[in-house]
Order: structure tokens, then C-alpha cells, then sequence
């Protein structure tokens, strides 16, 4: 008989966010009138942003019933999301299985493991695509056991920025600014933040 050890909430999971927003020298010379901030993401628990969008899809999936039981998180990334739900879906009793290109470093995959969730490997040959192709592989041929949580297309991943970075920036950073800037994987930070920046400072 399997025994469910899902859990509604943990402790690390409250832990993401509210992250720290500092002021970075650099362009002083050149634009001395311009000041920089950068948002300390790092300071999350799986030391990166992708840390809010995987807690949140993961919150949003057990409000919704999809995640329950003993279903396994399933998904495929390139590094720090899947870091982030080997920790917390480990956190709330899940096991997690994560599809990669296996020319991912071995610091990734030892992190993962260290995590308890299990590697799936893709040819890195082929691309990150083709373990796109393969998560998705896996879920139509077994989805009863799978949550699989499709970071690309969730809707809960640029929500999470929309209402947690981009308030924090509002909160932390001056109160006019000129620009974000954000590196771009799934998009979901620099559509969650920038829909809400437009919205709340739309000059």
C-alpha cells in the first residue's frame, strides 16, 4: 500500500523572497548623474530567483488538487529551477524527477541528487529541446503519477514575480526609475515584473 507523505506546507518555502535590493557602483564614471541596483536573488534558498516561480507553481498546484497524494514533480530545466523544486518538492514530500541535457555540469547534477530528486538524462546533442520534448514524452505516457508542473506554460511562474518581485522593487528602489533589466530563461520574470511595473509606474 503506498503511504503518502505529502505535506501542505514547510517552513522553506517561506523562506523565498524578500530579498534584498542594493546599490551597485558601476557606470559611475561614465553616467555619474545614474545609479544601479541589482535585486540579491541569491539570498533565496536554492540561491536563485527561480526559487519564487517553482514555489509558487507548487503552492498554486495544491490549491488546485493538482499536486497531491503521491504524485511526482516532473519537469525539465537547464539548472536553477530544477534546484529549486528538488528542494522544495522534497520539502512537501514529493518525489521530483527532472529531465536534462546530459552535458549539464556535474555541479548541477550532484545538487539535484543531493536533493533527492531523480535525473533524467536527454542527448546534449540534440538540445535543451529535446528534453523538452522528453518531460513531456513522459507525462503523456503515465500523467496519473505525474504533476507535471510545464514551467514554460504556467501561468503561476510570472505570477509569482508579478506579485512578489515586482512589489518588492516598488517598495525597495527609488521611486522613479528608468529601466529593468532581467536575464530571460522561461520569461517569466521580466513579464511578471514588467506588467506590473507598467501598470503601477506607466511613465
Amino acid at each position: 500500500m503506498a503511504v503518502n507523505r505529502a505535506k501542505q506546507s514547510s517552513p522553506l518555502l517561506d523562506l523565498v523572497g524578500n530579498t534584498p535590493l542594493i546599490e551597485v557602483p558601476v557606470f559611475q564614471k561614465e553616467f555619474p548623474r545614474s545609479s544601479v541596483y541589482a535585486k540579491l536573488e541569491s539570498m533565496n534558498p536554492g540561491g536563485s530567483i527561480k526559487d519564487r516561480s517553482v514555489s509558487r507553481m507548487l503552492r498554486d498546484a495544491q490549491a488546485d488538487g493538482l499536486l497531491h497524494d503521491n504524485k511526482i514533480v516532473l519537469d525539465s530545466s537547464s539548472g536553477n529551477a530544477g534546484i529549486a523544486y528538488a528542494m522544495f518538492a522534497s520539502a512537501l514530500g514529493h518525489k521530483v524527477k527532472i529531465v536534462i541535457p546530459d552535458n549539464a555540469s556535474a555541479e548541477r547534477r550532484q545538487r539535484l541528487e543531493a536533493h533527492g530528486a531523480e535525473i533524467i538524462l536527454t542527448d546534449g546533442v540534440l538540445g535543451y529541446d529535446e528534453a523538452l520534448l522528453e518531460v513531456r514524452r513522459m507525462y503523456e505516457g503515465n500523467p496519473d503519477i505525474y504533476f507535471f508542473a510545464d514551467q514554460y506554460s504556467n501561468e503561476s511562474n510570472w505570477l509569482a514575480h508579478y506579485e512578489t518581485t515586482a512589489q518588492e522593487i516598488l517598495s525597495q528602489a527609488p521611486k522613479t526609475f528608468s529601466y529593468f533589466v532581467s536575464g530571460i530563461g522561461t520569461g517569466g520574470t521580466i513579464t511578471g515584473v514588467g506588467r506590473r511595473l507598467r501598470e503601477e509606474r506607466p511613465d
